[in-house]
């Protein structure tokens, strides 16, 4: 339900306006989006508890996604700038994370993060192209990970 009333804002914020046709018509759109989302792409209302348990997590996640990737940039920039040696690899490497949410949230944090990308993911490994081999090897250790550990306790 909380879903619903997300897309119903979202219509009102996208419109720009309120009147009552806006408003009506909103309804029967996030309604109809709503149902389209539980019958058809198997979405389920007890998702919505769990995410509104995580939510606090998901911002604390976030704001240290933003940390990292400025961290990796000044790492990158330095490599640049100094002209530094680097030993760029393509490194597989495992991390014990239950959930496929946390898989690609984790696979898409390390692409957004410069210096590395994710190639391939299957199941706890990860193939990842990095700018530094021994940075690689720190993924499983990093804070972004322990956040999601703890994220799939809750």
């Amino acid at each position: 339900m909380i879903m619903c009333i997300f897309l119903f804002l979202l219509w009102i914020i996208f419109n720009g306006r309120i009147t009552v046709e806006v408003c009506l018509f909103g309804a029967v759109i996030a309604a109809a989006v709503y149902a389209f989302c539980v019958y058809a792409l198997g979405y389920h209302p007890a998702h919505e508890k769990k995410i509104l348990r995580r939510l606090g997590l998901y911002a604390v996640y976030a704001v240290t996604l933003v940390g990292e990737i400025v961290k990796a940039n000044l790492a990158v920039m330095k490599v640049i700038l100094t002209k530094a040696e680097y030993h760029p690899a393509i490194v597989r490497i495992k991390v014990p994370l239950e959930e496929n949410f946390s898989r690609v949230l984790l696979s898409n944090s390390i692409t957004l993060t410069p210096g590395t990308v994710t190639v391939e993911q299957s199941g706890e490994e990860y193939l990842v192209l990095c700018l530094d081999k021994e940075s690689a090897y720190d993924i499983p250790g990093w804070n972004l990970v322990r956040l999601l550990k703890k994220m799939e306790e809750k």
